[in-house]
């Protein structure tokens, strides 16, 4: 280990879930320094600023119902937001628009189904809302959307909100515990977009390291492991927490989008859609606070891709007319062209959530990691807080049992 300090907690990174950790770990009265690599904290949670306008990495919902929010409520922090404009909200299929079954309303007007297929729909939306998501951990998305149904445009459907809702295009691999978690969330206490960004909560999460007495660190790239009772590294996915650790972590699967925000001189005709036949989304993510100029509005698209899948900026430009925006409505565009959504997916073959590594490293007493990958509880960035929760309650419990000791 590199000699950096022989006292306190050391948390390398200083993203969403090294700051929660190290908030929490210094609100319970312990010494904690954050290392960030870049001058920068917030890793993919950053919110960038372009001639007035705000865009996330890429589309960002926070779960209401999620892990999530419960943590940041620990640290007194309740993000503030609004929902998504779902209203007059569109599924694209087969190049023709239809409107989406959200409501009775818009599920009784749809031409997206048939009769038939609009009350399988339902059914299937109910069963959902019953299910014990651990029980389908074994089965892939693919297996168990297809034992939810036989009609195939209610499974393609089926197939899109999943996309959706976890930002994975892995059909094949995925855990449909992953699916029907997302789902049920989704279709329960709802999701927001932020004010003003994401970066709303990694100023929050700053200021409450700061208030506890907690040192952050930027411009400094850690090799080694600090030499210090307690390390949490909240850094990458596992190849990256292997390099660290020494710890031999299963690489996983990556998931993966492209993304294109738009700047917008006002609200499009329509500010939701989703590709059906098509892996791709728009939402009007500028409806929340402090994310526009006066008067404008902003989307962000996304394709999800599949592994290996090469990204396509044209066919991710083109989804944009579906919801009437035409070149000159854009005032500023941000493209990435591939960023990651989950550094590893909790897959069916591992058996869901529970084959995700705990938070303890093996054989590195006092060492921890943190991220999307790890630990029992949540996806995207529930699982990353969800973890950050369980690392910092695992290193102080380590903390007070040594001192009790001594």
């Amino acid at each position: 280990m590199k000699s950096i300090g022989s006292h306190g907690v050391h948390v390398i990174g200083g993203g969403l879930g090294g700051l929660t950790s190290a908030a929490l770990i210094a609100q319970a009265g312990h010494s904690v320094t954050v290392h960030e690599r870049r001058g920068r904290l917030g890793g993919l949670a950053t919110t960038d600023l372009r001639r007035g306008y705000r865009f996330n990495q890429g589309p960002h919902a926070l779960y209401l119902g999620g892990e999530g929010v419960g943590i940041l409520k620990r640290l007194g922090i309740r993000p503030r937001g609004v929902a998504p404009a779902t209203k007059g909200a569109l599924m694209v299929r087969d190049g023709k628009t239809y409107q989406a079954p959200f409501g009775v309303g818009s599920m009784t007007r749809t031409k997206l189904f048939g009769t038939r297929d609009k009350a399988e729909f339902a059914r299937v939306l109910l069963r959902i809302q019953r299910l014990d998501p651990g029980s389908v951990a074994n089965l892939t998305a693919r297996e168990w959307v297809d034992g939810l149904t036989t009609r195939p445009q209610v499974a393609d459907v089926v197939h899109g909100l999943a996309r959706l809702s976890t930002y994975v295009n892995a059909p094949d691999e995925l855990s449909a515990e992953v699916v029907s978690s997302q789902l049920r969330l989704a279709l329960g206490d709802g999701v927001i977009y932020l004010d003003g960004g994401w970066q709303q909560l990694v100023d929050a999460l700053e200021q409450a390291v700061v208030d506890a007495g907690g040192t952050i660190s930027t411009g400094e790239a850690l090799t080694d492991l600090p030499d210090a009772p307690v390390v949490i590294v909240a850094v990458g996915g596992p190849s990256l927490a292997s390099a660290l650790t020494g710890h031999p972590f299963a690489p996983g699967i990556a998931a993966s989008a492209s993304s294109l925000d738009l700047g917008l001189v006002a609200s499009p005709v329509h500010q939701f859609a989703i590709g059906i036949d098509e892996p791709h989304y728009l939402s009007a993510q500028g409806v929340a606070g402090e994310m526009t100029p006066q008067g404008a509005a902003s989307v962000s698209l996304a394709r999800y891709l599949e592994p290996g899948e090469e990204p396509d900026r044209d066919a991710l430009e083109g989804f944009a007319r579906y919801a009437g925006i035409v070149p000159g409505d854009i005032v500023e565009k941000r493209y990435l062209h591939q960023m990651c959504t989950v550094t590893a997916i909790a897959t069916a073959e591992q058996g869901g959530y529970s084959g995700r590594p705990s938070v303890e490293v093996p054989d590195r007493p006092g060492v921890f990691v943190v991220g999307d990958w790890v630990g029992r509880r949540g996806h995207l960035a529930d699982a990353v807080l969800a973890s950050a929760g369980q690392a910092a309650r695992s290193a102080v419990a380590l903390l007070d049992g040594a001192a009790v000791s001594a």
